[in-house]
């Protein structure tokens, strides 16, 4: 009892489907191509079309059935010999049954290979059972390439039409494969009229006529040959047929930006003039009736419906034809503006560069005004002023300018470094030395700022001279052979539409010959998976070549995100940081960052602020965020450190400054560049377990204003390491009289190859030499490098 209940729901279940999929508008279009492909015959009565397109249909569940149904009611219900019914009834069967194993299949020639060698032995058989055997076997060779090709073509057709409702963007070859099997369809109506009308030329017209209208010039005459050919294959007319098609629907596609009438007007001129011009005057004209009553019916199409139509055609992934004329005049314009700015910026810092400074403290023009006050302050009320300044003016100004020499000389005098006649003339020679003492001092202190100014100065003149370079970079990044690849964009589009990825916005942009990237814009998708797992190997097959993905801003709580694709590199690097702060301060003076940048190269980075706490951090996260946005907007190295140098000297009056381990691999080439300012050694461990040491004496920034950068260049290879550590990691070795070098033996005995577990050791390791006593802030940065 328990079991006729299953059966029964089963049965209820398979009404149900059927019942869903006959109200479906697909199933009825894929039903009504089916049934009349199968009718429709090429050469010698062989019928290939509809088994082709049941192969193509056998692949969606949803459909199978019932287009089975109807290719196998065609096909039996063809005018047909009966061997030919018989062996594609057996085709269409034998794929019905192997759909299941069929349908995963992504290949469309791994398909249509599957469809010819279906049906070529059953048509190898038929030609041998018949006999006249070259003849027979020669059109069996046509059947089962007719077979290959046209399950090649209707495949794209098929999953046009199964996902029209979400699909926006169109390739020309999908509108071809559409058209060929609208116009073998039509072929399968066979020659049905009424009151004399050919039901299958008004169709056929009518076809052309709306591709014409909605498509233009190219999509009319190629609709034209492709019902011109069918029809000479059918052997319905002549081959000038094709001409006559192709050139009524140029004609009639040349207007289609006017109206649709004209449209239809051109149409009918251009296909009389040439039929009466290939038929003679002794023509019939009657064969014009057709084409009238199809163009009147076009006519009769609603407007919206024939949008609708122009849209799906056409797409939304086109631009203008001057858009590249437009993008050209704008960056030479940019171009220009960026070229004016730098020039402008050069100048002003050639501007403060020629400010002259004070070469010593005291010059003629101090030293007579300091004379001055002194004799202001101490000599004017003396009474032996007459005598001193107006008797002996030039020997009293002498000595004074004497004692200021000497004054200069040692920065202070005492009374028994003034010249003993001076002493011997002065009445109050004390006062005089402690004055003059007391305004040099005002004057060092004043030079001693304005010193400071200066040196200041010339940073900011410095700095400004970075921008006008950095500027001068940015026009000549301009200047480069950048282009937007249009057709490629659309391309890209097509496919991503064809897997029901939407986009918002899509840019190709091609650098040169060999380089190239895809921005996307798109809404956020759920899983934040969709880049690696789906996008990428569609543009990848789009562009062919295998693409790495860049995401930017991708957070599940986003609206939208943006995808950067790029040429696969070479290498690939993936870091692990393992670090601990002194004496377990939320805040550390180390800070770091690993990150890819432009031009296919990667970038890790670690900086230690001078001191403890809030002040060191803030030394090393300015050099770190200066450091990454910079890097990011393709600066040169030079430029970026010498910025951080000069932000942290002008900063603050106290003094603030930051190592800096700088490492950037070239993903490509497989080359580690590194600079170091005041920072620890770098070390690589080999796939073969050797340690190389790269370290250097160069200061920290932000010392002194000119920095001496010192850079190391070496090669590095699939299953390298590369470790970046902070002060705090070698000094825990120097703690306990390990030495420097105590990390080289023990990345030497290390067996680990995952970089976070080689970092937590080495972390873990510096840890325990000094008894977890942590007397500074600690930093391992790991890097493994591997090819893809």
């Amino acid at each position: 009892m328990q079991r006729s209940v299953v059966v029964s729901s089963r049965k209820i279940d398979l009404k149900n489907t059927m019942k869903i999929n006959l109200s479906d508008s697909n199933t009825i279009i894929l039903c009504l191509i089916g049934f009349l492909l199968s009718r429709a015959m090429v050469v010698d009565n062989i019928a290939p079309l509809g088994v082709a397109f049941f192969l193509c249909v056998s692949k969606l569940d949803k459909y199978r059935l019932p287009v089975f149904v109807s290719t196998l009611a065609g096909t039996l219900l063809s005018f047909n010999q009966a061997s030919n019914i018989i062996k594609y009834s057996m085709c269409i069967i034998i794929m019905h049954f192997i759909a299941n194993n069929i349908k995963n299949i992504k290949s469309i020639n791994k398909i249509s290979m599957i469809g010819m060698l279906i049906i070529m032995p059953l048509s190898i058989g038929q030609a041998i059972v018949f006999g006249n055997y070259i003849y027979n076997l020669s059109i069996s060779l046509v059947e089962c390439i007719l077979m290959f090709v046209s399950t090649y073509i209707f495949s794209y057709g098929v999953s046009i039409i199964n996902k029209r409702a979400s699909r926006k963007v169109t390739s020309s070859e999908e509108i071809v494969a559409l058209t060929i099997i609208i116009t073998f369809s039509i072929m399968g109506i066979g020659d049905v009229s009424i009151i004399g009308i050919s039901i299958r030329n008004i169709l056929a017209t009518m076809t052309i006529l709306i591709l014409s209208i909605t498509g233009g010039a190219a999509l009319g005459a190629s609709s034209g040959v492709i019902i011109g050919l069918v029809y000479f294959i059918n052997n319905i007319t002549s081959s000038m047929y094709m001409g006559i098609y192709a050139f009524a629907g140029l004609i009639s596609g040349g207007f289609n930006k006017v109206n649709k009438y004209l449209s239809i007007a051109g149409y009918i001129v251009g296909w009389s003039l040439i039929y009466i011009y290939t038929s003679g005057s002794g023509s019939n004209i009657m064969a014009i009736r057709d084409i009238f009553i199809a163009s009147i019916l076009v006519m009769l199409i609603p407007e919206e419906f024939m949008k609708k139509i122009e849209k799906f055609i056409k797409g939304n992934g086109r631009l203008s034809d001057g858009i590249e004329d437009y993008l050209s005049r704008s960056r030479e314009i940019t171009n220009n503006r960026l070229r004016g700015m730098y020039k402008t910026y050069s100048d002003l810092a050639n501007t403060f560069d020629r400010i002259r400074e004070k070469e010593k403290i005291l010059d003629q023009k101090d030293i007579a005004h300091i004379i001055d006050m002194v004799y202001s302050d101490e000599c004017k009320n003396c009474g032996m002023r007459r005598r001193c300044w107006e008797t002996r003016f030039n020997y009293t100004y002498t000595m004074m300018n004497r004692i200021l020499e000497c004054l200069e000389e040692s920065g202070e005098i005492q009374l028994d470094n003034i010249p003993s006649d001076f002493k011997k003339d002065c009445i109050k020679p004390e006062s005089i030395v402690k004055t003059s003492n007391c305004y040099y001092k005002m004057f060092a202190l004043d030079y001693s700022w304005q010193q400071k100014f200066s040196e200041n100065r010339k940073l900011v003149a410095k700095q400004i001279r970075y921008m006008s370079k950095s500027i001068e970079c940015m026009a000549m990044e301009l200047d480069r052979d950048i282009t937007f690849d249009m057709e490629m964009e659309n391309n890209i589009l097509i496919e991503l539409d064809r897997n029901n990825i939407s986009v918002k916005k899509l840019n190709y942009i091609s650098k040169d010959l060999n380089d190239f990237e895809v921005l996307i814009e798109k809404e956020t998708c759920k899983g934040g998976n969709l880049c690696e797992r789906k996008i990428a190997g569609v543009v990848s097959s789009v562009v062919g070549q295998d693409l790495d993905v860049n995401k930017i801003g991708c957070t599940c709580l986003g609206d939208s995100c943006k995808i950067k694709l790029y040429k696969k590199q070479e290498y690939k690097v993936v870091t692990e940081v393992s670090n601990m702060s002194k004496d377990g301060y939320i805040i550390s003076g180390d800070n770091y960052t690993y990150m890819e940048i432009s031009e296919g190269k990667y970038m890790m980075a670690i900086s230690d602020g001078m001191g403890k706490g809030r002040k060191a951090y803030e030394e090393s996260s300015i050099t770190i965020d200066i450091l990454e946005k910079m890097m990011d907007s393709k600066i040169d190295e030079e430029i970026v450190i010498d910025t951080i140098n000069n932000i942290l000297m002008l900063k603050s009056s106290d003094e603030m400054f930051s190592t800096l381990d700088l490492g950037i691999v070239d993903l490509n080439k497989g080359i580690l560049n590194t600079i170091k300012m005041g920072a620890c050694s770098t070390y690589i461990k080999r796939s073969n377990g050797d340690i190389d040491l790269i370290s250097t004496a160069s200061l920290p920034v932000g010392i002194l204003s000119d920095v001496n950068i010192e850079r190391d260049t070496r090669k590095i290879k699939d299953g390298d390491y590369i470790i970046m550590v902070s002060d705090g990691i070698i000094d825990a070795g120097k703690n306990k009289n390990l030495g420097d070098n105590w990390l080289i033996y023990f990345l030497k005995n290390m067996d680990t190859s995952n970089p976070k577990d080689i970092s937590k050791e080495i972390l873990n390791r510096a840890l325990d030499i000094q008894n977890n006593n942590i007397y500074d802030d600690m930093t391992v940065l790991v890097s493994k490098v591997y090819k893809h």
